[in-house]
C-alpha cells in the first residue's frame, strides 16, 4: 500500500520510492510472479483528472510501443482497486547525464569519448519515435540515464507527442488538435533545451528533438550548458541562431566536426537541423576517427594567418599568442607549412628579450646554482679556520689576537654558508652584503698579518673567483671592490705609518717580514705552501661546480633543440639555415 492509499494488483510488492515527477511517483517492486525487480509508476490522487489519467496512459502505450534497448521496456500496465492507473516498467540501475555532467571528477570515469558513444545510441532511439511519429519534447539530461553495463535510456515520455498517423494508436488529449499542432499558449517542455517553434508554440516536429539533443551534445562537449536555466533561456533560445560549444571552451578543446555538427543541430531554422539518425552517425563517425579534412585545413589556414599576424608584433604577449595560434593550426593540420616556419622560428631561435615569466624560471634555476656555490664555500672557509688554528699553534706567534680575528671571521662565513645555503638564494639579499663585506675584513686582517704581498694576494685572488661564480644580479664591480678595497687599505696603512711595516725594498730584493708572526724560512714555506694549497682546492671546486652547470644547462638546451626540430617536420634547408 503506498502513502496516499493507492494500491496494484497483488501481483506486485511495492518498495520505497525511487522518483517523484509531475504526475505520480516511481517506486521499486519486486514482480511476484517471475520473482524479479521492476520499477511501477503509480499516478497521484491529487493529480488524478480526466486529461492527465489520459495523458499517464498515453505516456505507458508510447513507451511501450517503441521496442529500441534505449527506450525502457513496459511490462505490465493497469488501474489498481482505488481507480488509479499504473505501469510496470524494467528496473534501472545507473545514473542520469544531468547527474554525471554535474560531477566535477567524471572526466575519470565519464570520459568525453563514452558520453558521446551512449548519445548515439539514444540519438538511434529517438530516430525510431520519429519513424512512428513520436516527439519526445523534454530531452534533457536529467531524462537520459547511463545504465552500469554499457545501457542508455530514454526516460519520461509523458510530454511525448504523435504528430502523424501511425500505428500507435492513443487517446487524445484536451490540448491535441491536429497532429503536429499545440494549443496556443501551451508551453510544454524544459527551457535551455526547447526549440525555438516549441517555446513559440509553433508546430513542432523531429527538428524539435534534434535541436534538444544538440544542447545535450554541446554540454557534454564544453562541460557548460548551451543556455541559461529557467525562463531567461526562452528569450536567447529564440535570439540565437545556433550554439557552438567553441565559444564556452578553451581554444582548441573542441574537435572543428563536433562544433559544426553541435551548431547545425541548435540551428534556430529546423530545415538546417540534421535527422536524429544524421545526428548520431555524424557523432559516431567521428569517434570511428573519420575527420573532415577539408574544414581543419581551412581552421589551421586561419590560425596560421593569426599566428603570422602576432609574429609581427613586439612583445611577450604578441609571441605568446603567435605560438598558441600555431599550435592550433600543427593541431589541425600538421602539415601546414606556414604554421610549420612561425613554430619553428618562435620554438628554435631565442626572443631578442627574455620574457618575464622565463626570466623568472632562469632566476630561480640560478638560486639553485648559487644555493650549490654557497654550500661548496662553506667548509673552504672551515677549513681555512683549521689551519689558522694549526698556525697559531705551531708557529711563533707574537701578535695573536689579528690571527683569532681571521679564524673567528672564518668561522662566521663558513656558518653563514651552511645556514643560507640549506634554501635556494634569491638573486638579491642582504645576506649577500653581509658575507661580502665579512669576507673584505678577513681580506684586510690577512694582509696586515702576513702583508700585502705576500699570502694576501693568493687569498684575494682565490676568493675573487669564489664570489664571481655565485650568480647574482648585483654588478660584479661590488665585488670586485669589497675585494680590492681591503688589499688597498692595507697598504695604504702601511705606507702611513699606521701599523708596522710588512715588505721592504732592498738592493738584492723585495725583504718581507711580519709583525705579527715570525716568519723564519721554514715558517714562510709552510703557510705560502698551506695558502696554495687552500686556494687551488678553492678555485678548483668553484670552477668545476660552475662548469658542470655551464653543460648541464648548454646539454638540456641542445637536447631540447633536438626534440624540437624532430617534432616539427621543417625542411632540411630551414634546419640547417637555423
Amino acid at each position: 500500500m503506498t502513502a496516499d492509499g493507492t494500491q496494484p494488483d497483488d501481483r506486485y510488492d511495492l518498495g520505497p520510492v525511487l522518483g517523484r515527477g509531475g504526475m505520480g511517483e516511481v517506486r521499486l517492486a519486486r514482480d511476484l510472479r517471475i520473482d524479479r525487480e521492476v520499477a511501477v509508476k503509480l499516478m497521484r490522487v491529487e493529480h488524478r483528472d480526466p486529461d492527465t489519467i489520459a495523458r499517464f496512459f498515453r505516456e505507458a502505450h508510447i513507451q511501450g510501443a517503441l521496442e529500441h534497448p534505449a527506450v525502457v521496456p513496459v511490462h505490465d500496465l493497469g488501474i489498481d482497486r482505488a481507480g488509479n492507473p499504473y505501469f510496470v516498467m524494467k528496473r534501472l540501475a545507473g545514473i542520469t547525464l544531468a547527474d554525471v555532467l554535474a560531477q566535477p571528477e567524471r572526466l575519470a570515469k565519464w570520459p568525453r569519448r563514452l558520453l558521446l558513444a551512449r548519445l548515439v545510441d539514444i540519438c538511434l532511439a529517438i530516430e525510431l519515435a520519429h519513424t512512428r511519429g513520436v516527439v519526445h519534447r523534454d530531452l534533457k539530461p536529467a531524462n537520459l540515464m547511463l545504465g552500469d553495463f554499457g545501457e542508455a535510456y530514454v526516460l519520461d515520455w509523458g510530454l511525448a507527442r504523435v504528430v502523424a498517423d501511425t500505428a500507435i494508436v492513443v487517446a487524445p488529449l484536451s490540448g491535441d488538435h491536429r497532429p503536429g499542432e499545440t494549443a496556443v499558449g501551451a508551453l510544454l517542455g524544459t527551457p535551455g533545451y526547447m526549440a525555438p517553434e516549441q517555446v513559440q508554440g509553433a508546430e513542432i516536429g523531429p527538428g524539435t528533438d534534434v535541436f534538444a539533443l544538440g544542447c545535450v551534445l554541446y554540454e557534454i562537449l564544453a562541460g557548460t550548458p548551451a543556455l541559461p536555466r529557467g525562463t531567461a533561456a526562452l528569450v536567447v533560445t529564440l535570439e540565437s541562431k545556433a550554439h557552438r560549444p567553441s565559444a564556452a571552451a578553451p581554444p582548441g578543446a573542441i574537435p572543428p566536426e563536433l562544433d559544426d555538427l553541435c551548431a547545425h543541430a541548435t540551428a534556430a531554422d529546423r530545415e538546417a537541423r540534421p535527422s536524429a539518425r544524421e545526428l548520431g552517425e555524424t557523432i559516431q563517425a567521428y569517434l570511428d576517427g573519420d575527420r573532415d579534412l577539408e574544414r581543419r585545413r581551412a581552421l589551421a589556414s586561419d590560425h596560421a594567418r593569426l599566428a603570422e599576424a602576432a609574429f609581427g608584433e613586439s612583445g611577450d604577449d604578441a609571441r605568446a599568442r603567435s605560438m598558441s595560434e600555431a599550435g592550433r593550426a600543427l593541431a589541425l593540420d600538421p602539415a601546414h607549412p606556414g604554421a610549420q616556419a612561425i613554430l619553428g622560428h618562435l620554438m628554435l631561435e631565442a626572443p631578442r628579450q627574455l620574457p618575464a615569466e622565463a626570466l623568472v624560471a632562469a632566476d630561480a634555476e640560478r638560486a639553485a646554482t648559487r644555493r650549490t656555490v654557497v654550500m661548496y664555500s662553506a667548509p673552504l672557509y672551515l677549513g681555512v679556520a683549521i689551519l689558522l688554528g694549526v698556525a697559531l699553534l705551531v708557529l711563533p706567534v707574537h701578535e695573536p689576537a689579528p690571527v683569532l680575528i681571521m679564524i673567528g671571521l672564518s668561522l662566521a662565513i663558513s656558518t653563514i654558508g651552511y645556514t643560507i645555503g640549506s634554501r635556494p638564494l634569491p638573486m638579491k639579499t642582504r645576506t649577500y652584503f653581509v658575507g661580502l663585506a665579512l669576507n673584505g675584513v678577513m681580506l684586510g686582517v690577512s694582509a696586515l698579518v702576513f702583508g700585502p704581498l705576500f699570502v694576501a694576494p693568493v687569498f684575494v685572488i682565490g676568493s675573487l673567483a669564489s664570489w664571481l661564480a655565485q650568480p647574482t644580479t648585483y654588478g660584479s664591480w661590488i665585488t670586485v671592490v669589497f675585494h680590492v678595497g681591503p688589499f688597498l687599505v692595507a697598504v695604504t696603512l702601511e705606507a702611513l705609518g699606521v701599523v708596522p711595516a710588512t715588505f721592504r725594498l732592498q738592493p738584492h730584493g723585495i725583504e718581507l717580514t711580519s709583525w705579527v708572526v715570525d716568519l723564519t724560512p721554514t715558517a714562510a714555506i709552510v703557510v705560502f705552501v698551506l695558502s696554495m694549497i687552500s686556494q687551488l682546492v678553492n678555485t678548483v671546486s668553484i670552477t668545476l661546480t660552475g662548469r658542470r652547470a655551464q653543460e648541464d644547462a648548454q646539454n638540456r638546451i641542445h637536447a631540447q633543440r633536438w626534440h624540437l626540430q624532430q617534432l616539427l617536420p621543417l625542411r632540411k634547408q630551414d634546419q640547417e639555415s637555423r
